[in-house]
């Protein structure tokens, strides 16, 4: 059984969006538009008032640790017109950002990137715009 991921309504209609415009775009790699619908078809969906501030969701700033190095990394997930690598802002649609998507503060996931596997977890959350009160950020 997949895991359930909480995912608030303002972020659901944007990631809905985003990939209607991307689909038949050459820029962007079907399959990871395909990983980003199939995680957010699984999501509890809950108004941002109520997202809980340990749940990494769309602009939120995290640390994450990877697994093997004990290298800590802070990342900013964003949407892919605001993207930057040398200001760590990875994009919702490269692969680690849709496996960040929804988890939590302490919880550890394996994702493919490009390099092979990592085993990455969740440090801490800096900054979640629900939690700021931000709720259309």
């Amino acid at each position: 059984m997949e895991k359930e991921f909480l995912i608030t309504e303002f972020d659901l209609e944007r990631l809905e969006a985003l990939l209607e415009r991307c689909w038949d775009v050459s820029c962007f790699d079907n399959k990871n538009l395909e990983a980003l619908q199939k995680k957010i078809l699984n999501c509890i969906v809950v108004p941002p008032e109520y997202i809980p501030g340990t749940i990494i969701t769309m602009n939120s700033t995290f640390t994450i640790e990877n697994e093997a190095t004990n290298k800590t990394e802070t990342y900013t997930l964003v949407f892919p017109e605001h993207a930057d690598i040398d200001g760590n802002k990875i994009s919702i649609l490269a692969p680690i950002g849709t496996a960040v998507l929804g988890h939590r503060v302490g919880e550890s996931i394996e994702w493919a990137a490009p390099s092979g596997h990592r085993q990455i977890r969740f440090v801490e959350i800096h900054f979640q715009p629900e939690t700021a009160g931000q709720f259309d950020t």
